[in-house]
């Protein structure tokens, strides 16, 4: 009785622990770069960190290419992939209207970030205006996830490289925090529509048939 009475405390403490923990993305090297039309050169690192009330480090992740390459052979993701209903999968996910209000209530924080893109086209027209359209794009984004803008933390440079011929290559680091209680209640959400979906498509099966059986 003792063993499942603290079995419970435990369990309560783990569940409140990450309900108001805070889920900290660093990272800390994304990079990707063409330059070499031989072989496409690509690497980041990133730690996924669980922290309670935005404080106390509860666990830390690192990912990097190296650890996924070795989790994608040990638990044999390539063969399970294979197996997946990747057209089920699609219609599962949520629509544009969806993911936009997921964003939203997802209260995303950026505490800091640094980006520099470069990119060239073989038009000197098109990468003129692929630049102006994405520096428009990631700076209304950016001023939409900052609680308190400081110069230091927050700068990004788009670099237009006139050679003919496509070019990107792209450096970045940065933090991201978002509220674990925000992730849970979403989760919940998709789940509860999930099934809603899959009852009202029973439903409409259901009727079909029987208008089809009145026929006979």
């Amino acid at each position: 009785m003792i063993i499942v009475f603290f079995t419970l405390i435990f369990v309560m403490l783990a569940i409140v622990s990450i309900i108001f923990s805070t889920l900290n993305i660093q990272i800390q090297k994304l990079y990707f770069s063409n330059q070499n039309l031989k072989k496409m050169k690509w690497d980041y690192l990133v730690f996924l960190e669980l922290s309670l009330f935005g404080m106390i480090k509860i666990i830390k992740l690192r990912i990097d290419p190296d650890r996924v390459a070795r989790m994608i052979r040990k638990f044999k993701v390539k063969e399970k992939m294979q197996e997946m209903d990747f057209k089920q999968m699609k219609q599962d996910l949520p629509d544009k209207k969806e993911q936009i209000e997921i964003i939203k209530r997802l209260k995303i924080n950026l505490e800091e970030f640094h980006f520099v893109l470069e990119l060239g086209t073989k038009d000197v027209l098109i990468t003129s205006a692929m630049i102006a359209f994405l520096s428009s794009i990631l700076g209304i984004a950016i001023a939409r996830v900052i609680k308190k803008y400081q110069e230091e933390k927050y700068e990004y440079k788009m670099i237009p490289v006139y050679q003919n011929k496509n070019i990107i290559n792209l450096n970045a680091n940065c933090i991201i925090q978002v509220k674990m209680v925000h992730i849970i209640g979403i989760i919940f959400t998709l789940v509860r529509k999930r099934k809603e979906k899959q009852k009202h498509e029973r439903t409409s099966n259901r009727r079909s048939y029987d208008y089809s059986y009145e026929q006979y």
